[in-house]
């Protein structure tokens, strides 16, 4: 039976759908991680950015188990990436083509192919798609002896510690991304609802908050870590601009590369390709460029 590729359910939260795609990006890196582009918390984090929209995600089924998918993570037309299972390599045409029909708006699309990936590559010029100069890196840091300092009067503390206040992260969040506006009626909603904190496989004790003396949660990093799994992810990185330049950000993300470890993690791994990572420890393994269908250009 050929492979099909669908539209993923309409519906709010974690449907059915959510656990399938989450559990075939476990699966892709069960035993080596053969997709760091494509790690289970990329999906966890990113699918509450976009419950507009998410029905054109595509999930590509054999006898209903998940053997690639089509996604994006800032908006239709701007950024689809792809997984597909090795087994499965022949499936990268359809879902090009799937992303051209589903995740492109008013006639453009921009997607992100690993370098040297010939089957996305040599399908992507076929259809019409031609690589340009941007491209970004997915950097891994190799989990040990991980050292950091911060200034006297500033502590460390998990987003489980007693004294966790969600409504000053909510605003320090919005703040350390640079947001200059007032947040809107919806945003302020999804913090009343504590959204973000139901997140499937989601450990409070090791998303990091550095406090400033004056009680201020200066910076933060998000750590996704499944017990003995081998691997951490790094997802988001803030520090509030006032306190940068302080070695905050990299207490943070030690910090928690350190706990992670202690659940077994061996590396920990971010989609970025920012100076700040390297100089902290990061390495960039996967690089990827930006295509674009040439008749948009």
């Amino acid at each position: 039976m050929p492979v099909k590729i669908r539209n993923y359910t309409n519906e709010a939260g974690y449907p059915e759908d959510f656990r399938k795609i989450c559990d075939f990006f476990i699966r892709m890196n069960q035993d080596n991680v053969i997709a760091p582009n494509c790690l289970w918390a990329r999906w966890v984090w990113q699918i509450n950015q976009h419950v507009e929209t998410q029905s054109h995600f595509g999930i590509a089924e054999d006898n209903e188990k998940v053997v690639g998918v089509a996604l994006y993570d800032n908006g239709l037309g701007d950024d689809a990436y792809f997984c597909a299972d090795p087994d499965y390599a022949y499936i990268k045409p359809q879902l090009l083509d799937f992303a051209i029909e589903n995740l492109s708006l008013d006639g453009k699309i921009r997607i992100t192919l690993p370098d040297g990936d010939l089957g996305y590559q040599q399908a992507a010029i076929q259809k019409g798609f031609v690589p340009t100069t941007e491209r970004f890196s997915t950097a891994r840091i190799d989990i040990g002896n991980n050292v950091y300092d911060i200034p006297k009067g500033y502590t460390i503390m998990g987003c489980d510690d007693i004294d966790f206040d969600a409504d000053k992260y909510y605003d320090a969040i919005w703040r350390g991304f640079d947001n200059k506006g007032e947040r809107s009626a919806s945003q302020l909603e999804r913090q009343k609802r504590r959204e973000g904190f139901d997140e499937p496989y989601l450990d409070l004790s090791i998303r990091i908050m550095v406090v400033a003396p004056n009680g201020d949660y200066a910076a933060h990093c998000g750590m996704w870590c499944i017990p003995n799994s081998g691997y951490a992810y790094v997802e988001p990185v803030f520090t509030l601009p006032q306190y940068r330049k302080m070695g905050l950000g990299k207490a943070a993300v030690l910090e928690g590369v350190t706990r992670c470890g202690k659940l077994g993690a061996k590396q920990a791994y971010v989609l970025s390709s920012q100076q700040f990572y390297y100089n902290i420890g990061f390495y960039p393994i996967l690089n990827e460029t930006w295509w674009k269908l040439k008749s948009s250009l």
